[in-house]
């Protein structure tokens, strides 16, 4: 049973359901037939006793009734007898009354007067009722017949079930088999489409069937699934591809270095330059592969935390204050312009990360002994963060770009401002993650500044 497909086991449990539900509908359909035609007979019966009985009291003497109520009622066959009630002795009896027909004497001294009762012996059914006859003794009045309408009527619907039932069954069978293949069909159809998906191309989609129905919604699952995969599996693709590419030049500076300092004995002093060369290399790549992993992960990676309330001014704050050596060692001066301060639900050390990749930025491409300004405000429902400096700024046809991948806006000073070109990637990251926007004004030999947007309420 385990090893058959979901199809023939639902084919074989509804051949199972089906015998069963009809076995249990023809047995309940006998046993009311039973019972309906059995009080039928009950009731006839029942008139034609209380006839008998009214007939009976219309006479003075009881023989001088004919008991022919078998004529009158057309009921074969039907047979009557009256008895004494003390004695139980037979005053009068239809001619073909059976004799195997038997009374218990403790039975009938528990009969009521005027209270038909009913019993079945053998294949007859009996009724009874025990009257006064004109106030001088008690008599029983007996009406009885066969039960072979009942039996006859049982084995005719036996008859029909017989032929019936087999026929049913087989256009259960036919009928589930149909329904539960046509069900499948659509699964079927899925997974051939999914045979079709493979690591080379994510992007083939299943086809909707909008039906709005479960295969409908199974089929929008799916896809929503292939869509997360594709784009983790995007992700992987392009993590490789840029760690591949970024991390070349900073391994073979390493190694140029070291093969250099082998080829001869060397002082003290070269040896200590080979060294810090290649640690300010090492460090690039391992800031390199941070960032790129970073950029790698999704949002529910990121969102380690839950969302919590923040004063905006305690996480600029906190970031100034990180990258003050920074700006010191470049002559820069940060002067914070606060005007509003809210509290703000947000992830904030994903806002930090943002506002230290800018505040970096702009230490690093800044005149020397210029100064940086940070203003925040709030403006109606969003509060903004600007970061403005006083440096080299950016080409108007360059500004889109500062947020592409290893995108640095002045090649020349790649090895001095020891960035690894992902600062900007990783700030339009965060921003997208809490539904904000980032403008940029810049103008060359002026400065930059840089504006991110924060919307306060969900």
């Amino acid at each position: 049973m385990s090893n058959l497909s979901i199809k023939r086991k639902l084919v074989l449990y509804s051949i199972v359901i089906q015998f069963l539900v009809l076995i249990i509908f023809s047995f309940a359909l006998y046993k009311s037939l039973e019972i309906t035609t059995l009080d039928k007979i009950q009731a006839n019966l029942k008139v034609i006793i209380l006839d008998v009985t009214d007939d009976i009291l219309e006479h003075q003497n009881i023989s001088d009734k004919t008991l022919d109520e078998d004529i009158e009622y057309m009921m074969d066959p039907l047979y009557i007898r009256v008895m004494e009630a003390t004695k139980h002795k037979t005053i009068s009896k239809t001619p073909n009354y059976p004799d195997n027909i038997i009374h218990d004497d403790d039975y009938l001294e528990t009969l009521e007067k005027e209270i038909i009762t009913f019993e079945e012996q053998n294949n007859y059914l009996v009724s009874r009722i025990k009257i006064n006859f004109h106030k001088q003794n008690d008599i029983i009045v007996e009406v009885a017949t066969t039960k072979e309408i009942l039996s006859s009527t049982l084995e005719d619907l036996l008859y029909i079930l017989y032929f019936i039932l087999p026929i049913i069954l087989i256009f259960s069978i036919l009928g589930g088999n149909f329904i539960i293949y046509k069900s499948f069909l659509p699964i079927e159809q899925i997974l051939n489409q999914l045979k079709r998906i493979n690591a080379n191309d994510l992007s083939e989609r299943i086809k909707s069937t909008n039906t709005n129905d479960e295969i409908d919604s199974l089929i929008l699952e799916i896809n929503s699934l292939l869509e997360r995969i594709e784009e983790s599996f995007q992700r992987v693709s392009q993590f490789s591809s840029d760690a591949s590419h970024e991390l070349k030049t900073p391994l073979t500076i390493i190694r140029g270095e070291i093969e250099i300092a082998l080829r001869k004995d060397r002082d003290i002093d070269e040896y200590k330059s080979t060294l810090q060369t290649s640690l300010d290399e090492i460090l690039t790549i391992e800031q390199t592969i941070n960032d790129l992993l970073f950029l790698a992960k999704n949002e529910n990676e990121i969102m380690i935390d839950k969302m919590q309330n923040y004063y905006i001014d305690e996480i600029i704050d906190e970031s100034i204050n990180e990258v003050k050596n920074l700006a010191k060692l470049h002559n820069i001066n940060i002067i914070l312009d606060l005007k509003d301060s809210v509290e703000f639900n947000c992830y904030a050390n994903l806002i930090k990360i943002a506002l230290k990749n800018i505040l970096k930025n702009a230490i690093q491409y800044s005149y020397k002994d210029s100064k940086i300004i940070v203003k925040g405000n709030k403006n109606n429902s969003f509060f903004e963060i600007s970061v403005q400096d006083f440096g080299i700024g950016i080409e108007k046809n360059k500004q889109n770009k500062i947020f592409e991948k290893f995108y640095r806006t002045d090649k020349s000073r790649n090895k001095n401002s020891g960035g690894t070109g992902l600062g900007m990637s990783i700030v339009r990251k965060i921003v997208d993650i809490h539904n904000g926007d980032i403008k940029i004004q810049s103008n060359e030999d002026i400065g930059t500044t840089i504006t991110l947007i924060l919307a306060l309420e969900k």
